[in-house]
């Protein structure tokens, strides 16, 4: 059996999976009905910022004593110029999940990106590896001709996928290049393949997902992402251009970064620069919120609700009575409000 604590940026994941960690090392485990408990956790990224070394200020990332108090995996598994796919991850977080249960204990995995999650839980189409040579070539394209020369061509080759994608969805629309120039086939084509689930499906997981009401967590972001600028963001940031880490890299494309990266180059002001950060941040949220919605009924969700100012200790005991009980909560879906 396997665990995930998943959820909107800032609804206090990182904490609060190291306080449910401590409860099942403690021997408050005991979820998994007749015959069956919990052991011991460790900890797996499902963040795909958090998988990024050098990108430690404005990610959330657990600290290095937090990582010493309990077993974390995946965490600065990649260089910020790297390229990761779902397929990647999942292929990479199952063998991970299955070493850990082997050893006797239970993975508990912790992020809020959705389809790194699903490629995990449901799996995704058969898709093979596509040649680092042609990803590396679709990406300096977009940097040369943008994406929405690149989507021009993928309307030729894959009109269907072209239908669905806006042009400059930058990362999208390189992907779905790369598996036709790699495979010789559309994506739209090998998305209609069943799913390949690496861990045997939905059965085999328990996923709480945890949901602050919209307005406290857009204050919980405006303030926190304040506090990344007053932190280290911009000398991190500055270090990584320095490094020759270029701002379309996934590490300085994602959130904060970017805008940070904006200030740097581009001379945008500084208040500014915060205020498109904030912004940025309140609507990636709210995608995230929209996502694990739809996919609750899928992925049997048990939703748990938080206070603003609840601590990370009262959520995880919460957490861990919702698992212990594990009645039909999954499916049912919190207000946006």
């Amino acid at each position: 059996m396997f665990l995930a604590l998943v959820g909107a940026t800032g609804t206090g994941k990182t904490a609060v999976s190291l306080a449910l960690a401590r409860l099942l090392g403690n021997g408050a485990g005991g979820v998994g009905g007749a015959g069956s408990s919990f052991a011991s956790a460790e900890i797996v990224c499902g963040d795909s910022r958090q998988l990024f070394r050098g990108l430690d200020a404005g990610t959330g990332k657990p600290t290095a004593a937090e990582r010493g108090s309990v077993p974390h995996h995946l965490f600065d598994e990649l260089d910020a110029s790297d390229h990761p796919s779902a397929g990647w991850y999942a292929r990479r977080a199952a063998s991970l999940l299955e070493q850990i249960v082997r050893a006797g204990r239970t993975p508990l995995v912790v992020g809020g990106t959705g389809l790194y999650l699903k490629a995990l839980y449901r799996g995704l189409a058969p898709i093979p590896e596509i040649s680092p040579d042609i990803r590396a070539a679709i990406r300096q394209s977009l940097v040369t001709l943008g994406s929405e020369t690149l989507h021009t061509e993928l309307a030729s080759v894959d009109p269907e996928a072209a239908a669905r994608l806006a042009p400059r969805d930058r990362q999208r629309v390189a992907r779905a290049l790369e598996v036709v120039r790699g495979t010789g086939r559309p994506l739209s084509s090998w998305l209609r393949e069943r799913p390949v689930a690496p861990l045997g499906g939905p059965e085999r997981w328990r996923i709480v997902a945890l949901h602050l009401a919209r307005r406290a967590l857009y204050r919980r972001l405006d303030e926190r992402t304040r506090g990344f600028f007053a932190g280290d963001l911009l000398t991190e940031t500055r270090s990584l251009l320095d490094q020759g880490v270029s701002r379309q890299s996934p590490g300085l494309a994602s959130l904060g970064y970017a805008q940070a990266a904006a200030h740097l180059l581009d001379d945008l002001p500084l208040e500014h620069t915060i205020e498109l950060a904030q912004r940025a941040t309140r609507r990636y949220a709210k995608r995230q919120e929209t996502w694990w919605r739809h996919e609750g009924p899928r992925a049997g969700l048990m939703w748990l609700s938080i206070g603003e100012n609840e601590s990370s200790e009262s959520v995880a005991r919460r957490a861990l009575t919702l698992l212990r009980e594990d009645h039909s909560l999954s499916g049912e879906r919190p207000s946006a409000s």
